[in-house]
């Protein structure tokens, strides 16, 4: 059994010695080194998914990030450059982390995790993200594997 693994470890180290600057993916994804594996230009949410969220934004965030996202006296925006260099490198799990923990400020821990998942989605459509075919989920595991990036990697 200790051959085979050795074996294996030697095949898998040859190969990326042949991809220089390739590293492994993590079978968890992201890549052997905790890095995420997706960005948010994957189309990693739903317009659909988006669209429903606009109810939950306007009871909940527009009276302190203003009714289109631009930010406000109370909250900052969730559009634009501004977000984008506050959030940029992060994950999605942790934007969901700070929706679901801190927000509303006079009422925490209150939005479940879908409905942060549907709040993400609108977020990303608003900042002009592509969408796709498949809802963002709201399983936090999944969310690390999306990195919040400006620009195209």
């Amino acid at each position: 059994m200790m051959r085979i693994l050795v074996l294996a470890a030697t095949a898998v180290c040859i190969a990326a010695a042949a991809r220089p600057g390739a590293v492994p993916r993590s079978p968890r994804g992201g890549d052997a080194r905790g890095e995420p594996g997706h960005t948010v230009f994957d189309s990693v949410y739903t317009d659909s998914q988006a669209t429903h969220a606009e109810s939950t934004y306007s009871q909940s965030c527009a009276k302190c990030h203003g009714s289109t996202l631009q930010g406000a006296q109370d909250g900052g925006p969730l559009t634009g450059p501004d977000f984008l260099a506050n959030w940029n490198g992060m994950t999605l799990a942790d934007l969901q982390d700070k929706i679901r923990t801190t927000m509303p400020p006079d009422t925490p821990n209150t939005i479940p995790a879908p409905e942060a998942a549907d709040l993400i989605a609108l977020v990303l459509a608003r900042n002009h993200f592509p969408a796709g075919a498949a809802p963002l989920t709201a399983e936090p595991e999944r969310l690390k594997d999306i990195k919040i990036v400006r620009s195209r990697p």
